[in-house]
């Protein structure tokens, strides 16, 4: 705890005087068993330092420790409970006292009641910023009297901290750190801690104490911190601080900033514009996270936003592979097990989905064979709603992987409903059409979906496919031409190539980025239940386009 002088130090001449002051009170009755009693006396918002999370309903010594607590911009409200043995009606009188030297004392009396809660609000225009008051408090019935109850003492501060964030005018990149620097002051209270972020609207609520969780809540030492930011997005964006004082009161700031292109080329798998892909896996407390994040870093999906009731994204289908609409970073896709919802969360650029609520992704209309006729959705095992899949994976572009002027092509959605494999196709930000890939039968109700990107030679992304029977990792892809594609290499999910085996039991949860360890070749990742993940090197050719033929020994 930092130390801290009372606000102002009596001389021993104005000492002298207040002590004497309070021995001058009116002498409270002897202590009578038929007389009232008055306990539990209680300040709200209970005075405090916000910088160390200590608050008590009454400080009965000001010059103990760090002094009294502070309040800010509030009024007071002072409660007590007081009582009669014989349930006769009180009035109770509470008595404001300015410490200050010749400090006035302001009476209130509340009405008569029964009720044993008894309280008075004091305006914060009778208090002086940066002064120090105390309160007590006594009932009456009439005939007898109780004592006072002890003094509570509270400091006031009724100016706001200063806040300022600076940085360099050095265009920022999007996808690369830049600094910005945090400052603030306050000759009141003294300054508690600050809290950042790029959007506009702070949560309500916060405090220092979230410092323990959330790298966004800072400690500014000697007034000052310095933050690293990567712009979301290209074009004028702002870093946005709230400082707050000992006493809870709360200063703004915000610094534009202008951040350019990235340099780094779209990368189907990438969810915060480093050109790189990146993995998710679920944290102990069930967010959703890069592995080797700072755990104090917001989650790039946060727990309670999970789909289902769970609470937590271990249980959760999810799959990003490629935007939904204009951008260069992925989306999110989710669906709880026996749910009639997929959800899309939306990347708000830097790999955060859960900053604002998904929307309900709907099932296609219409239901293609692979040769492109219409059919019977129904009839194939195509419900109305999402509640009989099994497996989602955002899968990339049925036509093609290429990026086209910078711009990753739109993605598409690879799912297993009631065992049958099918592709749905966005148009615009909707599921248009779905083709049924598989036969019409069961057979890829076993099988886990990973989605690598291109893996066997062409343009078009491949789908690696896991035997949850046998551990077994195949390979399936697109063939044909743009113009005219063939799905027919789907159809059996026991026909694929094997690149490598690895068992359910000992690999619970299996899936594919993309190229994780920079060789151009797309790799196998595997994460246990602590959310640990082992990372298998594809192995095989890159030109011209990659082909992966197995897996190399864990990294």
């Amino acid at each position: 705890m930092t130390s801290r002088m009372p606000l102002r130090a009596l001389p021993a001449a104005a000492l002298s005087l207040a002590l004497g002051l309070a021995a001058a009170a009116p002498a409270s009755a002897a202590a009578d068993p038929a007389a009232p009693k008055v306990t539990a006396p209680l300040t709200s918002p209970a005075p405090g330092f916000a910088g160390e999370e200590q608050y008590s309903d009454c400080y009965t010594d000001p010059y103990a420790g760090s002094g009294a607590g502070w309040i800010g911009l509030d009024d007071v409200t002072t409660k007590v409970t007081a009582t009669s043995a014989s349930q006769a009606q009180l009035q109770t009188t509470f008595q404001l006292w300015d410490t200050s030297y010749g400090g006035a004392r302001t009476d209130v009396t509340t009405s008569w009641s029964t009720y044993p809660q008894a309280a008075t609000v004091f305006s914060r225009d009778l208090l002086k910023d940066g002064g120090q008051y105390a309160w007590r408090a006594r009932a009456t019935d009439g005939k007898l009297t109780s004592p006072y109850t002890a003094w509570c003492y509270f400091r006031v501060d009724h100016t706001r901290p200063t806040a300022e964030v600076t940085t360099d005018e050095t265009p920022k990149k999007v996808g690369e750190e830049a600094t910005f620097t945090l400052k603030g002051t306050d000759g009141g209270s003294g300054i508690a801690c600050a809290r950042w972020q790029t959007s506009p609207t702070f949560p309500v609520g916060w405090s220092c104490a979230d410092a323990a969780t959330d790298s966004r809540v800072v400690r500014l030492t000697d007034g000052s911190a310095d933050i690293k930011v990567k712009p979301a997005t290209w074009g004028s964006q702002a870093v946005y601080l709230q400082t707050r004082d000992n006493a809870g009161n709360l200063g703004e700031a915000q610094a534009y900033y202008y951040a350019q292109p990235t340099t780094k080329p779209a990368a189907f798998g990438d969810i915060d514009a480093d050109g790189k892909p990146d993995v998710l896996v679920p944290d102990a407390a069930g967010n959703l996270r890069k592995p080797g994040a700072n755990p104090l870093d917001p989650a790039n999906a946060r727990h309670l936003a999970a789909p289902g009731d769970g609470g937590s994204w271990a249980a959760v289908q999810y799959t990003h592979r490629g935007a939904l609409g204009e951008t260069a970073v992925d989306d999110l896709l989710a669906h709880a097990p026996g749910g009639e919802y997929v959800y899309r969360f939306n990347n708000d650029g830097a790999g955060h989905f859960t900053d604002q609520a998904p929307i309900h992704l709907g099932k296609p209309a219409k239901c293609l064979n692979p040769a492109g006729s219409v059919i019977d959705c129904a009839q194939h095992g195509f419900g109305a709603d999402w509640s009989k899949v099994t497996q989602i994976a955002a899968y990339g572009s049925p036509t093609g992987d290429s990026a086209v002027d910078g711009l990753l092509p739109r993605s598409s959605l690879l799912f297993v409903e009631n065992g049958r494999l099918w592709l749905a196709k966005f148009g615009g930000i909707r599921l248009r059409t779905a083709v049924l890939l598989s036969a019409d039968d069961t057979s890829w109700a076993g099988y886990d979906l990973l989605a690598p990107g291109r893996a066997q030679g062409t343009d078009f992304p491949t789908l690696w496919a896991r035997s949850r029977a046998d551990g077994t990792i195949r390979a399936f892809s697109i063939k044909g031409t743009a113009d005219a594609p063939d799905f027919s290499a789907f159809a059996n999910p026991a026909a694929g190539p094997v690149l490598s085996t690895l068992t359910p039991a000992a690999h619970p949860r299996v899936g594919s980025d993309g190229d994780l360890t920079g060789d151009g070749l797309p790799d196998l990742w595997s994460a246990d239940a602590t959310g640990k993940v082992t990372v298998f090197p594809g192995t095989g050719t890159t030109a011209p386009h990659p082909t992966v033929t197995g897996f190399g020994p864990a990294v």
